[in-house]
């Protein structure tokens, strides 16, 4: 493992937010890097957009715009100047369900 890579994992363990996926743990094997995060039960928001998967449900526009501004405060606490975080993965795919009514973006 580099020196990057335990930078990485150790920064992204050390993030706390209520908006945000938290990592739990990781595995390096085989000179591969697996980050475990918290469980998010209702999946991503690009399968509730797009009805990808076999339990999905639509979202009410109401939800829609609850898991926006989530997205926009998780966001913006990894662009604060004390910790800036290029998040170079934010999209549907990656903001993760954890019930209707909250969300978790994935680092």
């Amino acid at each position: 493992m580099t020196f990057f890579e335990k930078y990485v994992v150790g920064f992204l363990g050390g993030l706390s937010h209520c908006n945000l996926v938290k990592l739990l743990g990781y595995c390096w094997e085989d000179k591969e890097l697996l980050l475990v995060y918290e469980f998010m039960p209702e999946g991503s928001l690009e399968n509730h957009l797009f009805g990808r998967g076999s339990a999905v449900r639509p979202l009410p526009w109401r939800i829609r715009l609850k898991i926006l501004r989530g997205a926009a405060r998780g966001l913006a606490f990894l662009h604060t100047p004390e910790r800036p975080v290029i998040c170079k993965g934010f999209k549907a795919s990656n903001i993760l369900l954890n019930g209707v009514s909250s969300l978790q973006p994935l680092n």
